[in-house]
């Protein structure tokens, strides 16, 4: 999976090689053999976008997973600020 930081959205794609992973997790899956884009909203992490016109439950667990790789990217993207305190 990739991580693209789209401003107030993130974008993770996930490559073919991927999708035919997830397949043989998901043996029923009608997902095609292709890559497949999510996009998210970085405030509340909803699904805003997908590449492909597909629905189903096997979409909805691959959207998670992307969902879950994209927002630890964001978290190790975002500054952050350690707080020294004098003693």
């Amino acid at each position: 999976m990739r991580y693209y930081d789209n401003g107030r959205y993130y974008t993770v794609s996930v490559s073919k090689r991927e999708v035919e992973a997830f397949k043989r997790r998901w043996p029923c899956s009608e997902l095609p053999d292709k890559s497949i884009a999510f996009q998210f909203d970085k405030r509340n992490g909803d699904l805003v976008d997908i590449s492909l016109d597909v629905d189903g439950p096997d979409v909805l667990a691959l959207s998670e997973d992307a969902q879950a790789y994209g927002e630890s990217a964001v978290s190790a993207s975002s500054p952050i600020s350690d707080a020294v305190t004098a003693v």
